[in-house]
């Protein structure tokens, strides 16, 4: 997905989707990269997570940490956060209360591309999706370790 100096949001649309029906009627197409427009956002993008996916977004060039990742219902997107609040004004108020529940990365022009690939994790394989940023500002999602440090991949992790 491209966006041109816009604010984008990394948030999981359960969080701010009107108690209208909306959600329940159209989770799993929003899983699928479906009837965004329902949630107000036609500018955006949307995957199903699984399980396992990245906690933080990483700065590639200084490998600050940009913000949290956080998802309950297993569905995360990138949208325009003007979108968001003309949609749901109140999510402002969700915003102040719950900082760790979303990142926002202001004026960004360039690419989000959400990209799932099979990883082992323990004794399974599952399904894990990398978020990556080409624009104004590199970025790449990663993975908290239990020492703190931060992995871009989740095999770098100490899994002990």
């Amino acid at each position: 997905m491209h966006f041109e100096n816009a604010d984008i949001i990394f948030v999981d649309p359960c969080y701010f989707a009107k108690d209208d029906g909306v959600w329940e009627e159209y989770c799993e197409d929003f899983a699928q990269n479906k009837n965004l427009d329902k949630l107000g956002c036609e500018q955006s993008i949307c995957i199903s997570v699984g399980d396992v996916s990245p906690d933080v977004l990483v700065n590639e060039n200084d490998g600050s940490v940009l913000g949290c990742i956080c998802t309950d219902s297993y569905v995360l997107g990138c949208f325009k956060l003007e979108d968001v609040l003309e949609y749901n004004p109140e999510y402002a108020e969700d915003m102040e209360k719950y900082p760790d529940s979303f990142t926002v990365i202001k004026g960004f022009t360039g690419d989000v591309v959400f990209e799932t690939k099979k990883e082992r994790y323990y004794d399974e394989v599952l399904p894990i999706t990398t978020i990556t940023g080409i624009g104004t500002i590199r970025f790449h999602s990663g993975f908290t370790d239990d020492d703190g440090s931060i992995k871009l991949q989740l095999s770098q992790c100490n899994m002990d």
